[in-house]
């Protein structure tokens, strides 16, 4: 008897604890803000959209807008959220839906799926120098520059080091500034004459995503001083800016 009383203080004493670390898990400092998922949620984005052939670059601007349209659990009761992505080409023109994309916000991480692609968005806590493969759900290769085209794309959280204290960096964007961001580093910018790799993107404390690039350019060969110094010859490549316009809740 004496047995069985003590083992159910003990168990009572580690939901306990359990209960306890629950709720010593604070949101604020695990950077939960930083990717905000409500159904009704919206954010809308200046586009701009360049495909580059044989050094000749094709323009097309526009503005995309992102919204929260449902939620559902799926088999493994996980909670998912519908965003329905549209596009118009002017903020006089109407919204014409343009695809459509899943994202599960968990206490660890954030993924979303595309086209039936699974990718690692943030995780958490978000920390200085955490490091994540982006493509650990996907077969993915890193990109069409690398030298190694078995590399997989590593996603970094970066922050300027001057901020102390875990304070998160500002961001000015199209003349507004962010207090609290973080920056995703997916690609590092390069100049050893085989291409450039510039993918980032900046998430803002209660906002989400406000801006985004995604660059990637093949050059022909050239030598360092001229890849650093000269114009380069763009083969092929892809270069998309997305900025944040406005948000809310519908």
């Amino acid at each position: 008897m004496r047995k069985a009383l003590l083992l159910l203080v003990v168990i009572a004493g580690f939901v306990a604890g359990c209960d306890r670390n629950e709720e010593e898990v604070d949101p604020a400092l695990m950077g939960y803000d930083y990717y905000p998922l409500e159904i009704g949620d919206y954010r809308i984005y200046k586009v701009t959209d360049i495909r580059f052939q044989h050094n000749v670059g094709d323009t097309t601007r526009f503005q995309l807008m992102e919204r929260v349209d449902t939620s559902f659990y799926d088999q493994t009761d996980k909670l998912n959220y519908k965003i329905i992505r549209s596009v118009r080409p002017d903020e006089n023109s109407g919204w014409v839906e343009d695809s459509v994309f899943v994202v599960s916000k968990q206490s660890t991480k954030v993924m979303l799926t595309k086209d039936n692609t699974r990718y690692v968005k943030l995780v958490f806590p978000i920390k200085d120098g955490v490091s994540w493969l982006g493509d650990a759900y996907n077969d993915h290769k890193a990109n069409i520059i690398s030298r190694d085209p078995n590399k997989r794309a590593e996603y970094y959280l970066d922050k300027d080091p001057s901020i102390y204290h875990n304070k998160r960096a500002s961001y000015t964007l199209m003349d507004k500034t962010y207090l609290n961001t973080v920056t995703v580093i997916q690609g590092y910018p390069s100049h050893d004459g085989v291409g450039l790799d510039d993918r980032k993107e900046v998430y803002a404390e209660g906002v989400g995503l406000i801006y985004k690039i995604f660059n990637r350019v093949m050059y022909t060969p050239c030598s360092i001083e001229d890849c650093v110094y000269g114009e380069k010859y763009k083969i092929h490549g892809h270069e998309r800016h997305e900025e944040l316009i406005s948000h809310g809740n519908e």
